[in-house]
């Protein structure tokens, strides 16, 4: 099945999302809040640019959202296969060359 981009709004805007005790840790060291967190998800108009529904872990996507005009965020999310299942962050962080061309595109390592 793949990622629900509404179902993952839902759960960011209404904060309802929890956080793997890693995905906590990483983003509080990269210096993001979690009010960015649900600006990015909850404004204009977020994408999920990459799928992973077999991932071993459980499903789970990559998602492009702005939290301002001039900063994009990554956030890695889990996902079940219906709305019943919880979402949450497992990593989030700013694309950055060379990792990342652009917040869309991989760069070439």
């Amino acid at each position: 099945m793949a990622a629900n981009l509404g179902w993952i709004q839902t759960a960011f805007c209404e904060g309802t999302y929890f956080f793997t005790t890693s995905g906590w840790a990483k983003m509080v060291k990269r210096g993001i809040s979690s009010a960015e967190l649900e600006e990015a998800i909850c404004r204009d108009a977020p994408e999920i640019i990459e799928d992973y529904p077999d991932d071993s872990r459980g499903p789970a996507c990559l998602v492009l959202g702005w939290p301002d005009l001039l900063r994009p965020l990554h956030v890695v999310v889990g996902y079940g296969t219906s709305q019943e299942v919880p979402v949450e962050v497992i990593t989030t962080y700013e694309p950055e060359p060379p990792e990342w061309y652009n917040p869309r595109v991989r760069g070439i390592l």
